[in-house]
């Protein structure tokens, strides 16, 4: 009688164990930063386990272990299903995310804690609608700190200085800002940054303060042009393959959105600042980088060469059937509410 007993206690207990085993529901999250990097390891893996807890467990999220292929080839990733869950950077595929440019333009803002649940609500008010991320479901947008301009034996003091130097830049309005500037721009992969640099190729780089020395390249850099508000931020996104989002529950859907949109823009947004904060502090106690900010005279100056650029992107969103001013004084006055704590 013991025997039976217990034989029924151990067939209840796998039963009831797997309950919940068959409700849970695995997605798959792609990566293609090193694992150390902050925007892996302190945005997407806290955000994966905000999910769990979210969902109470119900929904299991299954970060693989190697890249799938390029970082330009993540948003498709999720759009086909190759991977349930990707992240990326808006600009890294040209022409097919334009009217996020409004938010890696100059001078925006010094913080990206500020920026980027400013960026979520007026992608989500203005922007959303047009459907740049159609085949997938946008879980966030947030964008990193304030991207400045470093350079290797380059004066950055004035305009005429840095006129012609060889510049490794990004894609977005990074680009628009180095042809303002009369920079030559460097194509080149960010993991091979320190190579161009030390070898001669580049005579300098455009990135926040946090790429800087996450990639060591502080090592062959002696002078930074610190703009306030920054030169440019890169804009970035979170999606979902749309299939998988809409085969969940309501239940957990909400729960994931509770984890995701401007909650998910204000962590992201705190990482980058601390991130750009310490790699800051950490280049003026090496002392080999000059840090320059330009004078009332030059910003003037930078300000004047570039507004023709922000003209372009205003006026790129306007064609799309959004006001491009209108969304863009709306961006810069939510940004002055985050400040003021709403």
């Amino acid at each position: 009688m013991k025997k039976t007993f217990a034989a029924l206690l151990m067939a209840a207990g796998v039963a009831l164990t797997g309950l919940p085993a068959s409700a849970q529901t695995t997605l798959r999250v792609a990566n293609w930063l090193p694992p150390q990097h902050p925007l892996f390891a302190e945005i997407i893996v806290p955000w994966t386990k905000q999910v769990e807890e979210a969902t109470q467990g119900r929904v299991v999220m299954q970060i693989l272990d190697a890249p799938l292929g390029p970082p330009p080839a993540h948003f498709d990733f999720a759009v086909n299903g190759v991977a349930d869950v990707t992240f990326g950077v808006h600009n890294y595929t040209p022409g097919r995310f334009e009217v996020t440019e409004l938010a890696e333009m100059s001078f925006l803002c010094e913080k990206s804690a500020y920026l980027s649940p400013a960026w979520w609500r007026i992608h989500s008010q203005y922007l959303e609608k047009l459907d740049e991320h159609r085949g997938a479901k946008l879980l966030g947008v947030w964008t990193h700190g304030p991207g400045q301009l470093w350079t290797r034996g380059r004066d950055v003091t004035s305009l005429d200085k840095i006129k012609g130097a060889k510049i490794r830049i990004g894609g977005g309005f990074a680009q628009s800002v180095a042809n303002a500037l009369e920079l030559v721009p460097i194509q080149a992969p960010v993991t091979k940054a320190y190579e161009i640099l030390s070898g001669g190729v580049a005579d300098g780089i455009q990135f926040p303060p946090e790429s800087v020395t996450a990639f060591k390249i502080d090592e062959v850099l002696d002078q930074g042009l610190i703009v306030p508000g920054g030169l440019y931020t890169a804009s970035m996104f979170l999606v979902m393959n749309q299939a998988k989002w809409d085969a969940l529950p309501k239940e957990d859907q909400d729960a994931i959105l509770s984890v995701s949109g401007e909650a998910l823009a204000k962590m992201a947004g705190e990482v980058w600042d601390r991130a750009d904060a310490a790699a800051i502090a950490l280049i003026k106690q090496k002392g080999r980088i000059t840090l320059h900010e330009p004078t009332p005279g030059e910003l003037d100056a930078i300000k004047a060469a570039i507004k023709p650029y922000q003209e372009q992107v205003l006026a790129k969103i306007t064609a799309k059937g959004v006001n491009g001013q209108e969304v863009y004084d709306a961006l810069v006055a939510e940004i002055a509410k985050v400040k003021a704590g709403n």
